[in-house]
């Protein structure tokens, strides 16, 4: 019986947080990453299909090497957004986890205390340490989070990415009215003009990105409370 009730409570917090997971998969946009995929994989046919007469074999060669480095880059970005943004809520589930665990186990410590304790060996202190020390833990967790700063690296390079995709859908628009006819200049000339464009943009971004990046400070110490509330954060 105990070992029955014992097992029930360690399934419990996991039971939740699979209700968790399972209800943001259920409510999220997936369509989203699959926009977000067509519209990259049309900007590479676009800018491939733009580079028919877009001037002499120097220029080729230098279009077609930036655009080798702007794809290497968007996927660095997509990769290390979704690394942190996944890092990030593993170990915020298992704060999560530990602190619904904190419960299940005092209940289950108390149910057992008359079998497995004699009164004169019963202490409240064992209370306090079942709920302590998962505390604790998730103290330490958390202030590892903060260090690592898997959210703001996750956030960094998902608006990296996010300004990426909006240059490209820019090029892809201006590349389509071209092609509609709204613009009449002679066909190598505009499909050059768009890419030096859109390499002074990206350049620019990159550079004002750069300048903003702050020298790194030592974390200022919180209480215990403060670490607490920024678990469900």
């Amino acid at each position: 019986m105990n070992n029955r009730f014992l097992i029930v409570n360690a399934l419990i917090p996991f039971i939740v947080i699979i209700l968790i997971v399972v209800c943001e998969r259920c409510f999220g946009i997936r369509k989203k990453e699959s926009i977000k995929s067509d519209l990259f994989e049309y900007f590479k046919k676009v800018w491939e299909a733009s580079e028919n007469g877009s001037g002499s074999d120097e220029k080729d060669s230098f279009f077609q090497k930036f655009f080798g480095m702007f794809i290497q880059t968007y996927e660095y970005e997509k990769y290390k957004e979704d690394n942190n943004k996944h890092r990030y809520y593993f170990f915020k589930l298992v704060d999560l986890f530990i602190v619904l665990c904190i419960p299940f186990l005092t209940l289950y410590l108390l149910y057992v205390k008359e079998e497995y304790f004699k009164q004169s060996e019963w202490n409240d202190t064992y209370l306090y340490v079942v709920i302590l020390v998962p505390l604790i833990f998730v103290y330490l967790l958390n202030k590892y989070i903060r260090v690592r700063q898997y959210y703001e690296t996750w956030y960094r390079h998902l608006r990296n990415r996010h300004q990426m995709e909006w240059r490209m859908l820019e090029f892809i628009k201006n590349y389509e009215l071209k092609m509609a006819g709204v613009k009449s200049e002679e066909s190598g000339a505009i499909n050059e003009s768009l890419k030096i464009d859109f390499i002074n943009d990206m350049c620019e971004y990159w550079k004002t990105t750069s300048s903003e990046i702050a020298v790194p400070t030592s974390p200022k110490d919180e209480n215990i409370f403060a670490e607490f509330s920024s678990l469900f954060k």
